[in-house]
């Protein structure tokens, strides 16, 4: 065949690959093909000879996944940020270019040390350990930026995904690309080579047990945590809130319109004797405590909550999303907080430590102005630092660690405050930005993997969904409709004993980016 149709056949198989790995996660979530989506690619790698075509080939295949998984930026910038459309896919194309530089790094060190010549047990696990070293520096630079990791495609898998709870979302990386890099194994030899006799080699046995101790875990696992939950006695009732307001009253800033909702829903909740009744990000959109009006109206409306609920026999605590504005040394500082409220009192808050660039901060926003342009919001909130909720309860107190919107991505701010030992995962988000596009439902496949990595209950209350109920196997208990008004009803379970992920964090992670930078640095130089 002529090396002009390989070029052909090299861009064809590499788009291919890139639109089946987009199609695997939400809202498509033809799940299956994340099993199988690189295999394209690896064979084109395995035809390959040149490095400069590699490189290109792999920035094809970053603009061509991240572009198509990550659209919804567009959808964003010209609804709520008024940019005209061909500014945003320009963005989004520039975004798209960055993230693959990171598969650039990847597969030009594999390419030169020739994992996909020849292909092995050895090989398999050392790009399955590389790969996931990428989504960790990913993770890390530049601010990081962690959407669309490859781990988060076995929310699906209910066995594989228990493993989490020894590496988190790197080993369940590791899975995936291994997998993948296995049937490219499979197909080498039967359709390639066409030597029948390695299937029954060492090699493929090696892979077989590799990937059948996934397997055996995720039984022997998932068996004992239910068996965990079942047992379990303590229980809370809780109500988790979903408004449905869309983002331009929100935007108006029409506070009236978000407490009457929210009224209403609560007035409703209580009902039901919740212990705890939990509230989106932002659910109040207004400068609390120092916008007079609409403070006095919140303290209006809980106490006559409370005054309602001592009617009903229970007063439930409440943990809602509201600005804080707060003044240092003179200067006013607006935080995106949670706040909890005891029946009596406010009692404990958290003002949200991981910001979203451009869209609640402008990075290097002073040495570049022109970028403040670009922001769907204005560059006026700041970080907070890291903590976790106290919430009293009737008898004794529950630890719950917050994550507000982009947080959730984050498996090193949950490991982090879950060291406290905490009891809860709180996910408040507004994901009305979005409408119903792909990022709520891919938004929500994240919080399933956080409530396997802690092995801890989570609740994820959105604005306008998905709000959910995920045990601590990563089973979704409860969800709701996006763009419904609702209120969900369930009851959780504090679980105090910590993860091997918990204790001890990225590991894996770490280990596969200097294994991946180690190798580069060996390539380049020649070492």
């Amino acid at each position: 065949m002529s090396k002009k149709f390989f070029n052909w056949y090299n861009i064809s198989f590499t788009i291919l690959s890139a639109l089946l790995l987009t199609l695997a996660f939400p809202k498509w979530n033809l799940y299956l093909l994340s099993l199988c989506a690189l295999v394209p690619l690896f064979l084109v790698f395995s035809y390959t000879k040149n490095p400069k075509e590699v490189i290109f080939l792999s920035f094809l295949f970053g603009i061509g996944h991240f572009s198509t998984l990550l659209y919804w930026i567009v959808y964003t910038l010209v609804k709520y940020g008024h940019i005209f459309f061909i500014v945003s896919f320009f963005l989004l194309l520039l975004l798209s270019s960055y993230l693959a530089l990171y598969f650039i790094l990847l597969f030009y060190t594999t390419f030169k040390i020739k994992i996909f010549e020849k292909p092995n047990f050895i090989k398999g696990l050392f790009l399955a350990l590389s790969f996931s070293g990428t989504e960790y520096l990913r993770s890390k630079l530049l601010t990081g930026f962690p959407w669309g990791q490859l781990g988060y495609l076995l929310s699906n898998f209910s066995l594989l995904l228990q493993s989490a709870d020894i590496w988190g979302v790197w080993g369940l990386t590791l899975i995936v690309v291994f997998i993948n890099y296995y049937f490219y194994f499979l197909i080498n030899i039967f359709f390639i080579e066409k030597n029948l006799k390695k299937f029954f080699s060492f090699n493929n046995f090696l892979f077989i047990f590799f990937i059948s101790l996934f397997f055996i875990y995720g039984i022997i696992s998932k068996n004992n945590w239910e068996n965990k939950i079942l047992h379990k006695k303590q229980c809370l009732k809780v109500a988790l809130l979903q408004g449905n307001v869309p983002q331009e009253i929100k935007e108006a800033k029409e506070i009236a319109y978000s407490l009457k909702v929210y009224r209403k829903l609560s007035f409703s909740a209580i009902k039901e004797k919740p212990d705890l009744i939990l509230f989106p990000e932002t659910a109040f959109p207004f400068y609390f405590p120092y916008e007079k009006e609409p403070t006095l109206y919140l303290l209006s409306y809980l106490d006559n909550l409370k005054k309602e609920s001592q009617k009903l026999g229970k007063i439930p605590k409440i943990i809602f999303g509201t600005f804080r504005l707060s003044y240092t040394q003179g200067k006013p500082k607006v935080y995106n907080s949670l706040i909890v409220w005891d029946g009596e009192n406010f009692v404990d808050l958290y003002d949200k430590e991981h910001l979203v660039p451009f869209g609640e901060y402008i990075p290097l926003g002073n040495y570049f102005p022109f970028l403040k342009h670009i922001s769907v919001v204005s560059d006026i909130i700041k970080p907070g630092f890291s903590k976790n909720l106290t919430v009293p309860l009737s008898s004794g107190f529950i630890k719950v660690t917050p994550l507000i919107c982009f947080e959730s991505a984050f498996s090193k701010i949950l490991q982090k405050r879950a060291k406290e030992n905490t009891q809860l995962i709180y996910i408040a988000t507004n994901d009305a930005w979005f409408d119903k596009t792909s990022a709520p439902y891919q938004h929500f496949q994240m919080a399933v993997i956080r409530a396997v990595e802690a092995r801890r209950y989570t609740l994820q209350v959105a604005n306008t969904g998905i709000t959910g109920i995920i045990d601590p196997t990563g089973k979704v208990l409860k969800q709701t409709q996006l763009e419904k008004e609702a209120i969900l009803f369930g009851k959780v379970k504090p679980f105090y004993k910590k993860t091997l992920f918990v204790n001890y964090g990225n590991i894996l992670g770490i280990l596969g980016s200097l294994i991946l930078v180690g190798s580069f640095l060996i390539v380049l130089f020649r070492i």
